[in-house]
């Protein structure tokens, strides 16, 4: 029996890409890293899907799911729903008590389910939904958490707060398994993750937070250590994953608000991915040891790291709902999570080859057309090495500026990734382009965006006398119109006047006010004899390109 020191319980998603003037965006994958420009709501892939799953559970129920082989099971209070690798519900398993968390074996042949109101675990045949036995556990009751280890099933149990939690084993090879008993004086039931011979268990609703280290690789487990709560302040650990090896462990807990990394075998931290922000609830780590996928409840549903370097891949939101703690699970390079959407209603929510590496798609754009010309948009995809990906399909869309989006015909890329795309854009005002890749075996899905401005044309004429006297006033009228149409009320165009034959520079006049229907005067009373010309100028706006004029007048000798 494990002697514990008293504790407490814990009372603890780029604006604009195309901005005015900006030419070239480059996106990678689904968000691009933060040396480069990324879309504004990053599209996690193609065939990212949101499943209803027919079920509701209270704020108080636990949900968890497990994936493999080509399924998914999710514990969904009184049963486990079954749906297919694309999230499309197939079947059900019913007639269970409370199911808390999931547990199937690498070739997904046999599921095991906690049962916390019945003080069972429940082994499941995957191939027709049967149950095929249930082991109770009345002296170990409450079973919440599950991690699987070749024959062994390690169970966390515990019924509320109360110091009477801990950790269990089974070897489910054995007709009548007698419970190795790991832990059995934490204060609540505690977050378990088993690899490589190592077991770790993470305290949940206690401040500190402590996690216990087991070596689980011989006949006769055995305590290896623990990593203090009260050196890393750490509290309210909600979830924790293993590499495959069981040398490393990323932990999502209520504080520090990021996502921990631990060394088992020093037994101590040496890292954390993301800010500071809404604490996480939700850790898993890809099959490859590559990829950390973190969740939170709140803000960012779901961010993917790299796992050596910190570095985020992807951020991404689901409007659906909240995302469930302890409800993120890798299958290959897919991500799949629960969301609690309105009426406590669970969806799951699939993101297909996430965990690939990104493509890098460019973007070119002109930054300014007017009304009727030809846009030209020219870019390349590749994947994130720089390698070519040959013939793809590109899809194609246009944000008109009501905000209207329009399909337009898609591309084919050249061999070396190369495209055009030509379109001539009615209306004025901002035109946003975006191009999408679905993705392949290799690389994750890809998209770029790029913006231009389309402006009416505009005209500027000056008349006047062709001939003038020093000491006379010159009086001089003309027309400003944008697209046909009159200027923005206030318009003032900008007036210098030059001498030839004379080596004074030009002189900046004083504005010259535009009237509501566009015209305007001005007077002025040359003092200096010779040619004279006249330069007005309006600055445009971002509906109507600038305009210039030149008046030119002869001044002799009055």
């Amino acid at each position: 029996m494990l002697q514990q020191r008293p504790r407490f319980a814990s009372s603890s998603l780029m604006r604009r890409l195309a901005a005015l003037g900006l030419t070239a965006i480059v996106t990678t994958g689904l968000l691009a890293a933060p040396s480069q420009a990324a879309p504004d709501s990053p599209v996690a892939s193609a065939a990212e899907t949101t499943t209803d799953l027919g079920v509701a559970v209270g704020l108080s129920s636990v949900a968890d799911l497990a994936v493999g082989a080509g399924r998914v099971f999710v514990s969904a209070g009184d049963r486990i729903v079954v749906t297919d690798a694309a999230g499309g519900v197939t079947g059900a398993i019913t007639g269970l008590s409370q199911v808390h968390g999931l547990a199937l074996t690498p070739d997904g042949t046999r599921l095991y389910a906690a049962l916390y109101g019945s003080d069972e675990v429940a082994e499941i045949d995957t191939a027709d939904l049967t149950i095929l036995r249930r082991i109770g556990l009345a002296a170990h009751p409450c079973p919440s958490t599950l991690a699987l280890t070749g024959d062994r099933l390690w169970i966390g149990r515990g019924c509320g707060q109360n110091w009477q939690a801990g950790v269990i084993g089974l070897d489910v090879t054995q007709a009548a398994p007698v419970p190795i008993v790991l832990a059995s004086r934490l204060y609540s039931a505690p977050a378990i993750a088993a690899a490589g011979g190592t077991l770790v268990a993470g305290e949940t609703y206690s401040s500190p937070a402590t996690l216990w280290v087991y070596d689980i690789g011989q006949a006769a487990p055995a305590l290896r250590g623990t990593i203090s709560g009260f050196t890393y302040r750490t509290a309210g650990i909600r979830e924790v994953a293993l590499t495959s090896d069981g040398s490393a462990a990323v932990t999502a807990a209520g504080d520090p608000t990021r996502f921990t990394r631990y060394d088992i075998t020093a037994l101590s931290r040496t890292g954390s991915y993301g800010g500071y922000s809404a604490s996480p609830v939700s850790v898993a780590i890809s099959a490859d040891d590559a990829t950390i996928a973190g969740g939170r409840r709140s803000g960012t549903d779901l961010t993917l790291y790299d796992a050596a370097t910190g570095a985020e891949l992807l951020q991404t939101d689901n409007p659906a709902g909240n995302l469930v703690a302890g409800s993120i699970a890798f299958s290959g390079a897919d991500v799949y999570a629960l969301l609690r959407a309105p009426g406590d209603r669970l969806h799951l929510w699939r993101l297909p080859g996430v965990a690939l590496p990104p493509s890098l798609l460019t973007l070119t754009t002109s930054p300014r057309v007017l009304t009727g010309m030809e846009v030209l948009t020219t870019g390349q995809l590749t994947r994130a090495d720089g390698s070519p990906v040959g013939a793809q399909p590109l899809t194609v869309t246009r944000r008109l500026p009501d905000g209207t989006d329009e399909p337009l015909d898609g591309v084919t890329t050249a061999t070396d990734g190369t495209f055009t795309i030509s379109d001539t854009p009615p209306g004025v005002g901002e035109v946003i382009y975006t191009v999408a890749w679905a993705g392949d075996d290799a690389s994750r899905a890809g998209r770029a965006e790029a913006a231009v401005i389309v402006q009416h044309r505009s005209s500027l004429t000056m008349t006047g006398p062709a001939l003038g006297a020093t000491g006379t006033p010159l009086h001089v009228s003309g027309v400003l119109k944008t697209g046909g149409n009159p200027p923005p009320p206030g318009s003032t165009l900008t007036l210098q006047r030059t001498v030839q034959d004379d080596d004074s520079p030009s002189t900046t006049l004083p504005t010259v006010p535009v009237n509501d229907d566009g015209t305007f005067t001005f007077t002025y009373t040359p003092a200096t004899s010779g040619r004279h010309i006249y330069h007005a100028q309006w600055s445009g706006n971002d509906l109507s390109e600038p305009a210039e004029s030149l008046y030119r007048v002869t001044v002799n000798d009055g």
